[in-house]
């Protein structure tokens, strides 16, 4: 780390030229391409899901599998029908401007594109996409791609949108019009969480100079990272609330890592060292827990892709991305901007002490060495409160509902939750569940047979009889669609796709050569939380076993990486219970602009469990490598957790309270994911830096002991020798006997 920071220092033009240079290459790259291309790409290897999705593109019924979206039609004045001459000609224009549109199924007929006439065809199937009173209709747009292009989507919504005028409203609303509901208004969340951060930084650290570091570091790798991830939308699939994701964790961390090594680098000049030894013992010291902290976000994040589920691949690699080039950011580009600032990192004044020789450099005082007697002193009384408050915010947790939530939750000014509204209004809310049955076999065009599935479907608790409906296909392939009767994001709804597959399919089809499979967006995300549930724990278990090796090799200690795995549990489970509340329950949800409640989707709880584990381990390495310091010169456990705490607790807080701004920044935004990322994130710093790195740590290590520290010699022998922060010159580091007073005050004059 030392060469790396005397390179940086000596080299600084080289190294900023450098970064300016990597940025603008690969935004120039990006550019190039036409832009990111990030899309939704469900793939389930081995689920019902994926085994319909094979049978329907063998079959040559990929339109079957292609993306679909809703054109929601209200008539203000007279009905429906009144707009047949105005809408048609609209549709029919759809099919020749190359936008990949298989089919439009409107109250005026159906048009296929495939055929060189584009005619519309009228049919009774057409009478069903108009709401009792005539006043509501629906146009179902199908595309022949699962993953039409963004640009298409668009340009179907901008061309069909200037049909609504004042007589006729029109919403679009389906999966397909998803990011036309999710588009960026007002402030940009990230913009918020940025200004937060430049002011809790310029309290923290009274000089712009230091305050902007931080800040130019982040976006530098924010600049770099979202091309790159742009690139990497063009090699795989990368979700489409990737981006987003990517920028909140660069945000976040970036500006935090930044924030450590700043900070140890200013009271290294406070003690009167050189600039340049200065910058090299900050990145020789926090680099290095930046650098071990950042490569743990990374493995966890990369560790989803041991889930087998595609759909997380790129989600999970952008993000690492992001943060892998925040921390290379903080360990070249910041020491560079570091020697050109040199003493201007200070404020005026104490540049001017530190210039003249006459600055005194007090260390054991203030608010976080008084806190640090009173948990010792308190350690049983706080440290059990501390714990009931995790284990009551953690309760919800033992609820949790994973699903798919659908666009009655998206904003009520969106297009999409317009839509929604009506079509509910209209027709009840189950017709924007999208179900079918797909038969396979020689019975599929068999009418008896059909007949028979479709009166035992129509019989069916909560499927709308009114609704199914056989569509033929081929010799060996059928169709039977139908809407549920609640919502697709209700429990009840997710009930009867189980229901189905257990109970009332398998005796139509025992003994014959069919199989009937139940198909659609609902049954899609039952499989996702069916895989992602099977392999969760696993998944959980390597993340843990993960932090519990890297703490034991880095602290030598058995309790140390015990205690950090039980309170990332405990802090992890308090987290997930309040996202239940909000995001599930419905608490506050409409004062946090969330819409109503919903299920949580099934790949958040491994996502933000990966990122919830590396940001923990930031604070936890940083608190425990100052007490594992002070434990090597002292041997006085007492001693250890009270200095250590002392010191690193206002760094701590400050850190997490920059965090917080971020993510709590990207509440603001409209899509519900981030805003569960967001607020689940922002809660888990609050607990981690608050609540457990404040209080619950450091009263279970002074009610433990010396016991903290133990390590078997047989152990210590095999055990590789890793050092996150090793020690700082003597008269730096804590110094004398076990009794040492932690609030007797060490000053040091500048050399």
């Amino acid at each position: 780390m030392q060469r790396i920071a005397r390179f940086a220092v000596k080299r600084r033009w080289l190294v900023v030229i450098g970064w300016i240079a990597f940025i603008v290459a690969a935004q120039a790259l990006l550019s190039g391409l036409g832009g990111s291309t990030y899309k939704d790409d469900f793939k389930l290897p081995g689920t019902e899901t994926d085994t319909v999705s094979k049978l329907l593109t063998g079959a040559g019924l990929n339109s079957q599998n292609g993306a679909s979206g809703t054109m929601v039609l209200h008539a203000l004045s007279g009905t429906v029908a009144d707009d047949d001459q105005t809408v048609t000609p609209a549709l029919q224009k759809l099919c020749a401007a190359g936008k990949g549109i298989a089919t439009v199924n409107s109250p005026y007929g159906v048009i296929d594109c495939a055929s060189k006439a584009a005619a519309t065809t009228r049919g009774p199937a057409t009478a069903s996409l108009i709401s009792s009173d005539k006043t509501i209709g629906i146009v179902e747009i199908n595309w022949s791609a699962a993953q039409p292009r963004t640009s298409d989507i668009t340009d179907v919504y901008d061309q069909l949108k200037t049909l609504d005028s004042s007589t006729l409203q029109v919403e679009f609303t389906g999966n397909a019009f998803q990011a036309i509901g999710q588009a960026p208004s007002g402030i940009p969340p990230e913009l918020i969480g940025f200004l937060a951060a430049l002011v809790i930084l310029f309290i923290v650290f009274r000089t712009f100079g230091a305050t902007v570091l931080p800040l130019a570091s982040a976006l530098a790798a924010m600049g770099s990272g979202l091309a790159l991830i742009g690139l990497l939308s063009h090699v795989m699939s990368v979700a489409s609330f990737a981006n987003q994701l990517a920028l909140l964790m660069i945000l976040g961390v970036g500006i935090d890592y930044a924030l450590f090594i700043v900070t140890r680098h200013r009271r290294n000049l406070l003690r009167g060292m050189g600039i340049e030894e200065s910058i090299m013992l900050a990145l020789n010291t926090s680099g290095r827990a930046v650098l071990f902290a950042g490569t743990t976000v990374c493995i966890a994040l990369l560790g989803l892709w041991a889930l087998g589920v595609s759909f997380l691949y790129g989600v999970s690699l952008g993000t690492a991305i992001g943060v892998a080039l925040t921390m290379f950011a903080s360990l070249t580009l910041l020491p560079a901007l570091l020697g050109f600032l040199g003493l201007k990192v200070l404020p005026r004044k104490q540049r001017r002490a530190v210039a003249d020789g006459t600055y005194v450099f007090t260390e054991s005082h203030g608010f976080w060495y008084r806190w640090s007697r009173l948990v010792e002193k308190r350690r049983i009384v706080l440290g059990v409160i501390a714990g009931a408050v995790l284990v009551v915010l953690a309760l919800p947790f033992f609820s949790m509902r994973l699903g798919s939530s659908d666009q009655g939750n998206d904003p009520k000014s969106s297009t999409t939750r317009k839509g929604y509204d009506l079509i509910a209004q209209g027709f009840g809310p189950g017709y924007n569940s999208s179900l079918q049955l797909v038969i396979d076999g020689p019975g599929a065009a068999d009418s008896a047979y059909l007949q028979r599935v479709t009166t035992a479907l129509k019989g069916v608790t909560d499927v709308a009889p009114s609704s199914v409906q056989a569509v033929p296909t081929g010799k060996n392939i059928g169709l039977i669609v139908f809407k549920s009767v609640t919502s697709p994001q209700d429990a009840k709804t997710t009930e009867l796709v189980k229901q189905l597959r257990a109970d009332i399919l398998p005796p139509l089809y025992a003994g014959t050569q069919n199989h009937v499979y139940v198909y659609g967006a609902t049954a899609i995300f039952v499989d996702f939380a069916k895989v992602l549930s099977a392999k969760m724990p696993l998944f959980f278990a390597a993340v843990i076993g993960l932090s519990f090796l890297l703490l034991l090799v880095a602290f030598r200690s058995l309790v140390v990486p015990l205690t950090a795995a039980v309170m990332n549990l405990l802090a992890a489970g308090a987290s997930f219970g309040i996202v239940v509340a909000i995001f599930q329950w419905g608490w506050l949800s409409e004062f946090l602009g969330i819409g109503g409640a919903g299920p949580i989707e099934p790949f958040i709880p491994v996502m933000f469990f990966a990122i919830l584990f590396g940001l923990s381990m930031d604070y936890q390495v940083f608190l425990v490598s100052r007490m594992h310091e002070e434990w090597l010169h002292t041997k006085d456990n007492r001693r250890s957790i009270t200095v250590g705490q002392g010191e690193t607790g206002g760094i701590i807080t400050a850190a997490a309270i920059i965090m917080i701004a971020v993510f709590g920044g990207f509440i603001l935004g409209d899509a519900r994911v981030i805003k569960l990322f967001g607020i689940g994130l922002a809660s888990a710093v609050f607990l981690d830096a608050f609540v457990v790195r404040t209080i619950l740590v450091p009263s279970l290590m002074h009610v433990i002991g010396r016991a903290n520290w133990y390590f078997p010699a047989w152990l210590e022998k095999i055990t590789p020798q890793v050092s996150i922060e090793p020690p700082e010159p003597a008269e730096e580091s804590a110094s004398g006997s076990g009794d040492a007073d932690p609030d007797e005050k060490r000053s040091l004059q500048p050399v």
